[in-house]
């Protein structure tokens, strides 16, 4: 079945690589349209599932709103009924109270209760007052969230107007083509084939060679160290990356390029360039972040890039190399990688 699907990947390689200057110029233009309208299609479903948290924010707001109403109707009943006791029995009643005392125990005994009755009524009168901001805070708070979903319920709607606008472009533009109308679909789905074989390929390379990295297997000259003031400065060339990928077979054909500022992923075989940045991501991770990319020479939007590592980031995690040192800065030069890492002496 591999080689089957070997052989038809292929094939359909050799028929776009066929294809003329003219040709390849509309089918471009058919590739991008589709790229805009599959990343409409990932920003209306990104928006629908903020659109469900927040819908389940706000019911969980409702329901702590409706416990907060309660406690406070309930706190506010029972002052009502102390204050209405009070009022009946008057302040003369407390002095009453503490004078029909037999000796000096009754005495101060009448005294903390009646000093624990007024205690508890002003802790009660705290409480509701502090269930009222509370109960406030919460409608403000739900307030927000309600303004917040009617945004993103507007957004939803723009994004799906946007992508029937989108789709009806590309439509209208394919009927101009008159009787290649059939010949250009067949062509995008080619792409779209490819497209889904380059994802699995990226996939398995990226994962495979993660772990031949993290497993420490690189050349015990790999890393050229040299101390300077800021810490130790490692650089490791091209070829040494190029030379592991050409080594496993396991690992997909890949080539690495370091160019000033910029790194270069490429595909030869599936006509995939990538090129872009490392970034640090825990001090001893570098993770490649794709910037710009083509394939067969058609640009590749933002979107799509992002998809095409789905399955996870091409990442180097060199604690192997560094042991518990952290990498400081990472740059880019002609043909190899530097590194500056900080020492950790304790």
């Amino acid at each position: 079945m591999l080689a089957e699907k070997d052989d038809s990947t292929s094939e359909i390689q050799q028929k776009l690589d066929s294809i003329s200057h003219e040709e390849r110029e509309i089918l471009e233009f058919l590739f991008l349209q589709v790229q805009e309208i599959e990343e409409m299609e990932r920003e209306s479903i990104r928006i629908n599932e903020e659109i469900h948290i927040m819908t389940k924010e706000i019911d969980g707001l409702e329901e702590n709103i409706l416990k907060e109403e309660t406690k406070y109707d309930e706190n506010l009943n029972a002052l009502e009924s102390i204050l209405k006791s009070y009022q009946r029995m008057g302040p003369a009643s407390f002095l009453e109270i503490i004078l029909d005392s037999d000796n000096l125990n009754s005495l101060i005994r009448r005294i903390n209760l009646i000093r624990d009755l007024t205690r508890n009524t002003g802790n009660l009168l705290e409480d509701t007052e502090e269930a009222k901001e509370r109960l406030l805070g919460e409608k403000l708070n739900l307030d927000q969230k309600l303004e917040l979903l009617e945004e993103r319920q507007k957004a939803l709607e723009e994004s799906l107007e946007q992508k029937q606008k989108l789709v009806a472009e590309k439509e209208a533009y394919l009927e101009s083509l008159a009787g290649d109308k059939d010949l250009y679909m067949q062509r995008l789905e080619y792409v779209a084939m490819l497209m889904e074989e380059i994802k699995q390929i990226l996939a398995d390379f990226t994962k495979e060679f993660s772990r031949i990295i993290q497993d420490g297997n690189l050349p015990m000259d790999a890393v050229k160290e040299t101390i300077t003031l800021r810490g130790v400065k490692g650089t490791i060339d091209e070829k040494t990356f190029n030379d592991i990928i050409a080594s496993y077979k396991s690992l997909p054909y890949m080539e690495i390029r370091f160019k000033d500022g910029e790194i270069e992923l490429n595909a030869p075989d599936k006509k995939l360039s990538l090129a872009g940045q490392f970034n640090i991501v825990d001090g001893q991770t570098l993770q490649f972040e794709a910037e710009r990319g083509s394939f067969y020479d058609m640009p590749l939007e933002k979107g799509t890039i992002e998809e095409l590592f789905k399955e996870g980031y091409f990442i180097l995690n060199l604690e192997p190399l560094i042991g518990g040192n952290i990498i400081k800065s990472v740059e880019i030069k002609k043909g190899y990688l530097e590194l500056l890492v900080s020492i950790k002496i304790f």
